[in-house]
């Protein structure tokens, strides 16, 4: 397969996620987990949320392996389709599981971390992740901003996302293991490495 080729079918997977309205990282989100990826030379990387493995995808073309969660069957079954149609087998794992189910552990440790599943679990997924990390890893969290809702002209339902999401911000600059860096690019990210101790 040209890449080409390749490079057509990943952005064919992109419009028809858009277009059946799949959430999936934006443009901006993308560069700025890409150049993570490269200036913190990761190899190794696990996803908490696949969706259709579009991101997955993407990271497979710079990093050497993926591990990537997801709950939902009708994902799980069309990121296999992608993954397999881009000949991604061998690079991206995907687990079909709840990534907070007790059954999820890991031999191995990761370079990159990555957030991108339900808002409101950020917090716990991060406490039950982080062990999973290599010392000098990172653990990249998407969606930090919710769309810059206003949280005072929103449903009930959304304005307790938001002040999820404003706890988890509070934890992470709080957090005495980790320095995190936020950045309102895309959706609103953030990277957070252990500090040395």
């Amino acid at each position: 397969m040209t890449m080409h080729r390749m490079k057509t079918t990943i952005s064919n997977i992109k419009n028809k996620a858009l277009e059946e309205k799949v959430p999936i990282i934006s443009a901006e989100g993308l560069l700025f987990l890409k150049k993570a990826i490269k200036d913190y030379q990761v190899k190794d990387i696990l996803e908490i949320g696949s969706a259709v493995g579009y991101s997955a995808i993407e990271m497979a073309q710079i990093a050497n392996h993926v591990t990537t969660i997801e709950r939902d069957p009708q994902m799980v079954e069309k990121a296999k389709l992608n993954i397999k149609e881009l000949g991604l087998e061998e690079k991206i794992t995907l687990i079909f599981n709840d990534a907070l189910s007790d059954e999820i552990n890991f031999e191995e440790r990761f370079d990159l971390i990555f957030i991108d599943a339900a808002k409101a679990q950020y917090e716990k997924f991060f406490n039950k992740y982080a062990p999973y990390l290599k010392p000098t890893g990172i653990i990249v969290t998407d969606n930090l901003n919710f769309h810059h809702l206003d949280i005072n002209r929103v449903s009930r339902g959304t304005k307790g996302l938001i002040k999820r999401l404003n706890a988890f911000k509070l934890f992470l600059q709080n957090h005495s293991d980790y320095e995190t860096v936020f950045s309102d690019i895309g959706d609103g990210m953030s990277i957070s490495r252990r500090v040395s101790k």
